[in-house]
């Protein structure tokens, strides 16, 4: 019998560092850039294995594809081609061998006895280093594939809470068990094996409204947080708000947010290549797509907000942004620490030249400055 792995072991959510980092998107062609520029991120299986073979050598704590299925549309059709994300974990887990490996899970989709098992024998492949990455669902027209209709908004995370009781049971209860609830009902319920990690796989939660806010307090160990970048102190109190609504029900929660990264020798370069695959050449039509459906069905951000962010979209699917010189990445990092920022999800435009150059350049700084132990002491 394998031995057990305990939580306490999985870099994602007990690393000693400051500051957590991960890459995403990569599973998805453009990644999180809504742009033109020849060199977006093309996604091929090839690129995806260098990648993430080249982040977990780094010490790179988390890796996340996104959950997609169809594009944007756009000349770039945006997201178009993408893997799925169970199948993608459980070849990247086998591939790896520090790095949590999550999976993004659509719960309207991915019934919850199907997505126990898959997550538990990812667990195994991974030795104990599986997360899940749980959606509630806001696309209707992808869900219209699977001839599913999404719930009413203020009833999704009632369906995901009970499709995530599920789950939990299937990966800890030792004998069959009966369920039968308002969206699931099942008789003689079991999953073996269970995951290796106890009391179980860490859990991510992107609910970004009120009512999301409310499920990742409750059930998720790390709250995937959109920024609304009016100021530093609104976006502190943003974060402090997400970590007292779990602090208020005996729980601790990480909050992560999505990074996206320009790094140059100069500043002006930076700021010129921005304004190159933003401006220049950012897909207007596939942004317009995505900001007519995010703001229709998302309920995450209002119309106003939503149009002020459409270069922010662009640039790094709502991301914060990280400009300029190694330093001044280093330094906008600090600023993020010191608002109660855990973790960082990174995106770039063409991300296996980026990637090393973020572990050559830009990692030994945030060493340097305290952010990060030296990767021998971090991965003994």
């Amino acid at each position: 019998m394998p031995s057990e792995i305990n939580i306490m072991t999985n870099p994602l959510v007990h690393s000693q560092n400051k500051v957590k980092l991960g890459v995403m998107a990569f599973n998805c062609s453009h990644g999180s850039t809504v742009t033109n520029v020849p060199e977006a991120w093309a996604m091929t299986w090839e690129d995806n294995l260098a990648l993430v073979r080249m982040a977990d050598q780094a010490g790179i704590e988390a890796l996340l594809p996104v959950g997609r299925w169809k594009g944007y549309g756009g000349q770039s059709n945006f997201n178009n081609r993408t893997f799925e994300t169970l199948t993608w974990a459980a070849a990247v887990a086998a591939v790896t061998r520090f790095s949590t490996i999550f999976a993004t899970v659509h719960a309207p989709v991915v019934h919850p006895v199907a997505a126990a098992k898959m997550a538990a024998t990812i667990d195994h492949v991974s030795g104990g280093r599986f997360a899940l990455n749980l959606v509630a669902g806001w696309f209707q027209d992808e869900f219209d594939m699977f001839g599913v209709k999404l719930e009413p908004h203020s009833e999704r995370y009632d369906y995901a809470a009970e499709w995530l009781t599920l789950v939990k049971r299937l990966w800890s209860e030792d004998s069959e068990f009966d369920f039968d609830g308002k969206y699931f009902q099942g008789k003689g319920l079991w999953s073996e094996p269970k995951p290796l990690q106890l009391p179980r796989p860490p859990i991510m939660n992107a609910g970004s409204s009120e009512m999301g806010h409310a499920f990742s307090a409750r059930h998720a160990d790390m709250n995937f947080a959109m920024l609304r970048q009016k100021d530093d102190d609104s976006d502190k109190a943003q974060i402090a708000h997400l970590k007292r609504m779990a602090a208020d029900l005996g729980r601790s929660s990480q909050c992560w947010i999505h990074v996206y990264v320009v790094c140059r020798d100069t500043e002006k370069e930076a700021r010129d290549y921005l304004h190159r695959y933003v401006i220049e050449q950012g897909d207007e039509a596939a942004v317009d797509n995505m900001i007519r459906i995010f703001g229709a069905q998302s309920a995450t951000l209002s119309d106003d907000v939503l149009e002020a962010f459409k270069f922010h979209f662009k640039a790094g699917f709502g991301g914060y942004p990280l400009v300029g010189t190694p330093e001044q990445i280093v330094d906008g990092i600090a600023r993020l620490t010191k608002l109660g920022v855990d973790g960082m999800l990174i995106s770039w435009v063409d991300y296996l030249p980026e990637c090393r150059q973020w572990i050559d350049r830009v990692m030994p700084l945030l060493e340097q400055e305290g952010f990060r132990l030296p990767l021998i002491a971090h991965s003994s």
